[in-house]
């Protein structure tokens, strides 16, 4: 299973335009990266109203999978909380890294984006803490270097 790194930190935050930003920085660098979405809201779909995929679910299917020559997506109906490692071991197994928007409450280690940066205390929960940041473009540069150094892949004097 590849290192995973869940951003975390208050709604409103700069969380997925970090997100977007570590996503091409690590790409750039030739670093296969994943990308995970808790939604914490319940529902959603993975295609828009009225598409087939729509359609399927809103029939009740209880797994529905899309799948082209570049892509595939799938969401599966389920009581259960889904575990982090479970997702990462099956679906994420080819990528160097796994970068997890949300799962505030797994064990893994984070970067953590808040507006005041003593608020991040409470987004710790006794991981290993990669970064902390407010998501500001003037961060990503010692974003980056904090989660290439988690990597191993420079060294750096940094967390």
């Amino acid at each position: 299973m590849p290192p995973v790194i869940c951003i975390v930190g208050t709604s409103k935050t700069a969380k997925t335009r970090l997100m977007e930003a570590l996503i091409k920085d690590l790409k750039n660098r030739g670093i296969s990266v994943g990308a995970l979405k808790y939604h914490k809201h319940g529902e959603f779909e993975i295609d828009i109203e009225g598409k087939d995929t729509w359609k399927y679910s809103m029939a009740g299917a209880d797994t529905v999978a899309i799948t082209s020559s570049v892509k595939f997506a799938v969401i599966k109906n389920t009581n259960v909380p889904t575990d982090i490692d479970e997702i990462c071991e099956k679906y994420f197994g080819d990528n160097d890294i796994v970068l997890a928007d949300g799962f505030t409450l797994s064990d893994k280690p984070r970067i953590i984006v808040v507006e005041k940066k003593e608020d991040a205390a409470i987004f710790e929960r006794g991981c290993r803490v990669i970064s902390v940041t407010d998501g500001s473009v003037g961060d990503m540069g010692a974003v980056v270097n904090d989660v290439m150094g988690f990597l191993g892949r420079i060294n750096t004097n940094r967390c």
